[in-house]
């Protein structure tokens, strides 16, 4: 169905459902054999451009402001609605 290496899409993955096929080996970040690090293929796309990771690219720093940001807004939303809170009951307490 797929040459080795070459990355699986939507549209091989629904051709491949429809085989008799068991199993798949794939690369991913946990199956990756690179010495140090996760190399490109392994690592796949970029979800902020749709297209393939190039070496060199700063994957760590995106994902990490990935997980950051909701983060942030989480603390922002919980102080706004403690101080919104604490508002309301001052006013019913005067």
């Amino acid at each position: 169905i797929l040459p080795a290496g070459e990355e699986i899409t939507e549209a091989i993955t629904r051709r491949i459902d429809q085989t008799s096929i068991d199993s798949v080996e794939i690369r991913s970040v946990l199956t990756c054999e690179a010495k140090r690090g996760i190399c490109a293929r392994c690592y796949g796309r970029n979800l902020s451009s749709g297209r393939m990771v190039q070496k060199g690219e700063a994957v760590g720093v995106i994902a990490a402001q990935s997980i950051g940001e909701p983060g942030t807004q989480l603390t922002l939303r919980t102080f706004h609605v403690v101080g919104t809170a604490s508002n309301i009951a001052v006013e019913a307490s005067i």
